[in-house]
C-alpha cells in the first residue's frame, strides 16, 4: 500500500524547507562588505587556527550529531513497536532521521581528522543507495554490532535508513523494521566514536604541537574545505544532472526520497561558508574563536587572496540561495550554482593555498 503523507509529515517537510530558507537568509548579512583597512586582525598562528577549529567548530557539531544519532534508534524502535496504523510513529522516525542527517551534513561537509581516518563518510553516508543489498541484509537478520560489521557499508548508514523510512517504509514488527533499528544503532556507534575523537582534538595542547603537525593540520583543513566544495558541486549537483541527461530521466538527487535535497545542500553550504568566509568584521582573539580562512589570510597579510576568496564566496552564496529556497531545484539554477562553486574552488587552489603555503592534493571528491 502506498503511504500517504499525513499532516505531521507535511509539517516536517515544510519545516525542513524553512530550515533551508533560514540558512540562506543569513547569507546576505554575512556577506556585507567590510572596510578591512579599519579592522585590526591578529596574525594568527597555525596553533590558534586549529585550536579554534576544534573547540568552536568540530566538537560542537560532533556533539550535536551524537545527540541526534542517539535519538535515532529510540525513534526507530518506537516505530517498530507501534500498533497499526503507525503513521505518527513513522512521522516521528522520519523527523529524527532528518535532524540526524542535517547534523551529520554540518559536521562532515569539511571532512577532517577522524572523519577521514575512520572513513566515516563511507560508513554513514554511502551513495548511491543499493536496494538489493539492503534487501539481502534484511533477509540475513543481523543482530548486534558484531553481526552488523559483516554487513557491507552500501546496505547501511543514513541512505539505507532513508530507503527504509520513505521508499519502502518498514512496517512495525517486520524484519525490515528490525534491520532499520540495527542500522540506526550502527550510526549511533559511529557518531559516539567521532565525538570521542573530536573531544581529544579539542582538548589537545595545540601551542605545544610540533610545527610539522600544525602545518599538516592547516593543510588538511584547506584541502578538505576544497574537497567539500567539490563534493557538493560534482557528486551532489552536476553528476546527477549528467547521468539524468544521458538516460533521459529526472536527476537522482541526494536525499530525494525524503524531500531533503535542498535542506541538505543548505546545511553543507552553511558549514563551508562559515569555515571559509569571515562573518563581517567579527575578529576573534587567537585561541578564543573560530578563524575562517578569509580571516586567517587577512591576519597573515594576504588581503588580495582574502578579497578574491570573499568575492567568489559571495557569488557562490547568491547561487546557492536560489537552489536552497526550493525543495525541487531546477537544473539551470543548479548548474549556475555548480559553476560558482567551481570558481570558488579555483580561487582556493590558485590563491588561498599558495598564500597559506599549503600544497593541494587530489581528493576523492574531485570530479572528472
Amino acid at each position: 500500500m502506498k503511504f500517504c503523507p499525513s499532516a505531521a509529515v507535511k509539517s516536517l517537510r515544510y519545516a525542513a524547507w524553512a530550515l533551508a530558507l533560514g540558512l540562506a537568509a543569513t547569507a546576505p548579512a554575512q556577506a556585507q562588505k567590510t572596510d578591512w583597512g579599519q579592522v585590526a586582525v591578529p596574525n594568527y598562528s597555525p596553533a590558534s587556527v586549529l585550536q579554534g577549529l576544534h573547540q568552536h567548530w568540530t566538537l560542537p557539531r560532533a556533539d550535536d550529531f551524537a545527540r541526534q544519532a542517539q535519538a535515532l534508534p529510540v525513534a526507530v524502535t518506537a516505530l517498530c513497536e507501534a500498533p497499526a496504523p503507525a503513521g505518527q510513529a513513522l512521522a516521528a522516525a522520519r523527523g529524527q532521521w532528518q535532524q540526524t542527517a542535517h547534523a551529520w551534513e554540518r559536521l562532515s561537509a569539511v571532512a577532517i581528522g577522524p572523519l577521514v581516518a575512520r572513513r566515516s563518510q563511507r560508513q554513514i553516508d554511502f551513495s548511491p543507495t543499493r536496494p538489493a543489498l539492503i534487501e539481502k541484509a534484511i533477509a540475513s537478520g543481523p543482530g548486534g554490532a558484531a553481526a552488523m560489521e559483516r554487513i557491507g557499508t552500501p546496505a547501511k548508514g543514513l541512505p539505507a535508513l532513508e530507503w527504509l523510512l520513505w521508499t519502502r517504509p518498514a512496517a512495525p514488527g517486520s524484519a525490515a523494521c528490525r534491520y532499520a533499528g540495527e542500522v540506526a544503532l550502527d550510526v549511533e556507534h559511529e557518531a559516539l566514536a567521532l565525538q570521542r575523537e573530536f573531544q581529544a582534538l579539542a582538548g589537545a595542547d595545540w601551542p605545544a604541537a610540533a610545527p610539522e603537525q600544525l602545518a599538516a593540520g592547516v593543510g588538511e583543513l584547506v584541502n578538505q574545505w576544497v574537497g567539500g566544495l567539490e563534493r557538493l558541486r560534482w557528486a551532489q549537483m552536476e553528476k546527477p544532472l549528467r547521468a539524468a541527461k544521458s538516460k533521459g530521466s529526472a536527476p537522482d538527487w541526494p536525499r530525494a526520497a525524503s524531500g531533503q535535497t535542498a535542506a541538505s545542500w543548505a546545511a553543507q553550504w552553511e558549514a563551508l561558508r562559515t569555515l571559509g568566509l569571515a562573518p563581517g568584521a567579527q575578529v576573534p582573539l587567537p585561541g578564543q574563536g573560530l578563524v575562517p580562512l578569509e580571516t586567517y589570510l587577512r591576519g597573515k597579510g594576504a588581503p588580495e587572496a582574502a578579497d578574491a576568496l570573499t568575492g567568489a564566496g559571495r557569488q557562490a552564496d547568491l547561487r546557492l540561495q536560489k537552489i536552497t529556497r526550493n525543495p525541487a531545484p531546477a537544473a539551470p539554477a543548479v548548474l549556475e550554482a555548480g559553476r560558482a562553486l567551481a570558481s570558488l574552488k579555483r580561487v582556493a587552489e590558485g590563491e588561498v593555498a599558495p598564500a597559506l603555503d599549503v600544497g593541494m592534493g587530489f581528493s576523492d571528491a574531485d570530479g572528472d
